[in-house]
């Protein structure tokens, strides 16, 4: 008698509901036909195939957006990484916007260059250095006001990592180690990959303020803060940046200081790291269908390493396993790139880009200048080109 009811009630009320839901896929590809490498010490390569591939999924009804960006060049053995972006969106509140999900967060004004990203988003030849990075896959909650009409546009955000080091029942962090019962050789700590992240372990807060009062210019300023339950002093970074968006010129400026302090056994530690980076780069646009561009990045980053001396908990001896730095030494390193090229524009979202970039790495260990291998630097004193053509399409 119930599932007659039940029946019934779904007949009767189902006729008279309506769901007004908006969908769209979106992404962006880019084929390279030409991409050859030269690093100086190492042979030459040519590579053919995808360059870039993102693709994201937006649904929209009354004040709700959400938004999932597959990370499909990701390692998806890892749980929750499926997702590079899962958020929600609400525009309830006139002139508010809140987010809470998974996502990137704002702060930086990032750029694509010529022919690579940003050294923010791991565009190099040669690697680099710098932790300041761009902030993606981070569980998060943000908070922005205003939009061009208003004149500017405030984004506060609140937001952790996506993974927490395991603690044992007394309250002792756990080690991934190697060796004896009583001898014991550390490799790492011990981590968990997180859906959303716990304040009373760690801690990310980040700020950007974008000023849109003269026309076609954009100038913003961001902050960001991190600290976890393991560090003893906090990571942060201060950035200023300006874009020009114009039918004839394109112009994008950004300026970061960032410090970063990681725990001993933490991925890509360092005791005290100071780096500096600055990125300027233009599009004239010839024509509809014509445009040239150049861009140019200087990174400089100053890493202190950790001292390491053993210790000895609940009888156990711990000492830092031998692949990993214990001396402190310090490494300076400046990145230069220089990137000039062309774009024709097929249709109103595919281009062929034709560029070619140059990169030169210097680095000094302990003030020893020309080394060609320093031990956890990549391509030290070294330089490199590369030419490439690629098909871009957004769709």
């Amino acid at each position: 008698m119930k599932t007659i009811i039940f029946a019934f009630l779904i007949a009767v009320i189902l006729p008279n509901v309506s769901f007004a839901l908006d969908a769209a896929v979106k992404g962006f590809i880019a084929l390279d036909g030409l991409n050859y490498k030269k690093i100086q010490r190492t042979n030459d390569s040519l590579n053919i195939g995808i360059g870039v591939l993102d693709l994201k999924i937006f649904a929209e009804q009354d004040n709700m957006t959400a938004a999932i960006k597959l990370n499909i060049d990701g390692n998806l053995a890892i749980q929750n990484n499926l997702f590079e972006e899962a958020y929600a969106t609400y525009r309830g509140f006139k002139n508010f916007k809140i987010t809470l999900g998974k996502g990137v967060v704002k702060f930086q004004n990032l750029h694509w260059g010529v022919v690579a990203n940003t050294y923010q988003d791991g565009g190099t030849i040669l690697e680099s250095e710098n932790s300041i990075r761009k902030l993606s896959n981070k569980a998060l909650l943000a908070i922005a006001y205003g939009n061009k009409g208003v004149g500017y546009t405030n984004t506060f955000t609140l937001w952790g990592d996506s993974s927490d080091v395991q603690y044992d029942e007394k309250g002792n962090v756990k080690y991934i180690s190697n060796g004896s019962a009583t001898s014991k050789f550390i490799t790492a700590y011990e981590t968990k990959a997180v859906p959303s992240f716990t304040t009373q372990k760690q801690l990310g807060l980040a700020n950007k303020f974008e000023l849109y009062r003269t026309q076609d210019w954009t100038f913003t300023t961001g902050q960001m803060y991190y600290k976890n339950k393991l560090q003893d002093k906090p990571t942060y970074a201060i950035d200023f940046g300006a874009t020009l968006d114009s039918t004839v010129w394109e112009y994008w400026l950004d300026a970061i200081y960032g410090f970063t302090s990681k725990s001993p056994f933490e991925s890509y530690t360092t005791f005290r790291k100071n780096e500096y980076f600055i990125q300027t780069g233009l599009q004239y646009h010839i024509d509809e269908y014509w445009s040239v561009l150049t861009n140019l990045e200087y990174l400089h980053v100053k890493d202190q390493a950790h001292t390491y001396t053993p210790f000895t908990l609940d009888g156990i001896t711990y000492s830092a396993d031998s692949k990993i730095n214990k001396l402190g030494k310090t490494v300076v390193s400046s990145n230069y790139k220089l990137e000039i090229g062309a774009q024709y524009k097929l249709s109103k979202s595919s281009f062929i880009t034709s560029g070619v970039l140059y990169e030169r790495k210097l680095a000094a260990l302990d003030g020893i200048k020309d080394l060609s291998s320093i031990k956890g630097v990549y391509n030290p004193n070294t330089e490199a080109f590369q030419l490439l053509s690629s098909i871009s399409f957004w769709f």
